[in-house]
This record gives structure tokens, sequence and C-alpha cells, in this order.
């Protein structure tokens, strides 16, 4: 009996060193993470090995966009939808997803928004059936081989919601890439503050690449040899901006965008990472761009059934520099959020999902309005 239990230990020993001995391999799918081209907003749709996962859905506009892609990528079920945080331009697309496909598991931030969007998610997430799940940091997943860790928030009590968004570092064998949403600076500081690992190899690079998020402090810790950037061409922002764009080129990455490129697609088999297009040479800012456009929406997004998005003309929106002359001719500078007490320019898309009795146009100073409490927008900057 004694000698027994010697030769099922030694075994179980022998076992668990073979285990974890035995070299990474991917299966016959491999591991690919698609940009989708939804113009001015965000959706990641990441498989390995015939799993899937989509981060976020873009805006409305393009919500049919990315129903259709996944369908056409073959997708029958979404093991995780990820939703980053509660703004149109990253959920609407989600909500068209969850009626259209089955998912095991929503992994979503732990608040709630004053929207009809979000009204129309929680009632799509509720009919889908999938586990709902408020994640934490360090919590891991496993998408096929690869590894998704929750690197952040460390917690969901930042005054911005940019920084309440669900960020994951994905690792299929010797590759990874890290995914922030709109994460700006303060919130990458806490991610760089838990402790966890954030050097990737692939970047999507936060907030559609505002000067207010991807830090040297930050770009320092992930160290990406490749920057994807997702933002509309002409778009009302100027993303990605010309000084986040330096950073990023002063740290050698590879640039990839999709208001010049359309939708991108990284693909690993674990040991190396290719991509199906060449990097981007067009280091100009948004800025640039929007000057060169002729009358492009704010996402300067038009669907096409290649999926390329790229603008093709006029789609009636005006550019922010005559949204902004027109604010000054009616003699409103400003509209306050009087529920979270920011402030934004008239033209901002924060405004039209604001709640009509939150509204306070005004034509206060910005000084003024800082004095009185009120904060400016992370997005239009007033």
């Amino acid at each position: 009996m004694f000698r027994h239990h010697i030769k099922s230990a030694v075994f179980s020993f022998l076992f668990t060193v073979l285990l974890f001995s035995v070299p990474f391999q991917a299966k016959a799918d491999g591991f690919s993470l698609h940009l989708l081209d939804v113009g001015q907003g965000l959706s990641v749709l990441v498989e390995a090995d015939g799993h899937y996962l989509l981060y976020d859905g873009g805006g409305s506009a393009a919500s049919s966009f990315v129903v259709s892609y996944l369908g056409r990528q073959g997708v029958q079920e979404l093991d995780y939808i990820t939703v980053s945080h509660y703004d149109e331009d990253h959920l609407s697309g989600i909500v068209g997803a969850l009626h259209v496909y089955a998912c095991d598991t929503i992994l979503e931030p732990d608040y709630m928004a004053e929207t009809d969007i979000y009204q129309s998610y929680l009632s799509a997430a509720q009919q889908n059936g999938a586990d709902i799940v408020t994640p934490s940091c360090g919590d891991v997943y496993m998408l096929g081989n690869a590894k998704v860790q929750v690197v952040g928030p460390s917690g969901y009590d930042s005054p911005s919601e940019n920084n309440r968004c669900v960020s994951l570092r994905i690792v299929y064998g010797d590759t990874s890439c890290l995914i922030c949403g709109d994460m700006e600076a303060d919130g990458e500081e806490d991610l760089v503050a838990s402790g966890l690992e954030l050097s990737s190899d692939l970047y999507v690079v936060n907030h559609h690449g505002s000067a207010s998020s991807s830090s040297f402090y930050f770009l320092d810790q992930v160290l990406p040899e490749y920057a994807l950037i997702s933002c509309g061409q002409g778009n009302s922002y100027g993303h990605p901006a010309a000084e986040t764009l330096e950073r990023l080129q002063a740290m050698g990455c590879s640039l990839y965008r999709t208001d010049r490129q359309g939708t991108i697609v990284a693909h690993s088999d674990g040991s190396s990472l290719w991509f199906d297009t060449e990097p981007c040479t067009d280091w100009s800012s948004g800025d640039s761009g929007r000057d060169q456009s002729s009358g492009d929406s704010d996402s300067g997004w038009n669907p096409d059934d290649s999926g390329s998005g790229r603008s093709s003309g006029d789609s009636g929106s005006e550019n922010a520099a005559a949204q902004g002359t027109e604010t000054a001719a009616s003699g409103i500078t400003y509209v306050c959020n009087m529920n979270t007490h920011k402030f934004h320019y008239e033209y901002c898309d924060s405004v039209n999902r604001m709640k009509e009795s939150n509204k306070k146009y005004t034509n206060e100073s910005r000084e003024a309005l800082i004095a009185q409490g009120f904060d400016p927008c992370q997005n239009c900057n007033p």
C-alpha cells in the first residue's frame, strides 16, 4: 500500500511536469485581431482557435456593418463580449450583435449610464441570456489558447467614465496585444500602478489617439511594436492628435489607422505576428485630415461590403470649425450637463446623448464655469 502511494505521487508529479513543459502549439485557426473600421468609434474582433471575443461595437451608424462583418468571419457564437464603457460610439454595435449572436459571457464596467442606448443595451443583454460579469483587475479568462487578462481599471469610481474602461491584455503564445478603450492619462497611471504586465507587441491606441491618452509614462510600460488607431476620417475631434502620433513615432511603432486604411487585421501563430496590409506612412494628425475634408461627418464613415469603411463624399454634417462658428453666432458658448457637471461645445456628440432636462445652455466663459465647479469635456476639449 505504501509503495502504491509512492507510485501514484511520482506519476502525478511527472504528469504535472509534462503538462507544463509542453510547448505552446497554435491550432489550425490560430489567432487574429480585427480592428473594424467603424468611423469615429471602436470595435475589435478577436479570434483564437475558433473562439471569438468582441470588444466594443462602434456607434449606431456602424452597427449593421459590425454584425455583417462577424457573419463574414464565420462567427456563429461569441464566447465573450467586452463593453469597455457606455459611450455610444463604443456601445451601439454591441446592441446589434446581442440581437443576432448568442454570447456566453459579457464583461462590463460597474457603473450605469443615463442614456437611451444604455437602456437598449440592458434590454438586449437580458434577452440574449449571456452571463453578465463585472470583472476585477487581474481576472483571467481563456479564449481558445489565448489568455485574456483584465489589467484595469483598478476600480470603477473614477469621475471620468473613460478611466473606468474595462482593459484587456491578450496573450497568444509569444505574442500579445493591449486594448483599453478610451483610457486617458490618469487611468493609464492606475494601470501601471497595478503592477500587472502591460508590455504588448500590439497596442490598440487609447481613445482614438487623443492627446490626453498614450502618455510616455504609459508607453514606456507597454513598449508596443505596432500601434493601431481607430478613428473616423475628418472627425470633429482632430483624432489622432499630433502629440500622440509624435509619441508613438518616438517609440518606434509601426502605425496602422482605420481613417486611412480601413479595417485592419493582424494574425499570429503564437510565435510571429503579421498584418494583411503594410504599415501606414501617413503620420499626419486628424486636424490635418479634417482641414483637407469637405463636408465629412464626424465619423467620416460609409459602410460597404468590403469592410474598408472609406468615406465617399458628403454625409451631411459640417466640420468642427463651421459648427463652432454657428455656436458663437447663436449666442451659446457651451452646454452644461447638470448631472455630470461637465460642459461641452454645442456640437459635441455628448450633448446629443444628454437628457434634455440635464442641459443648461450658457454663454458664460470657460473660466466662469470652472469656478462654478464644472469640468471641461475631455472629448471636445472646450
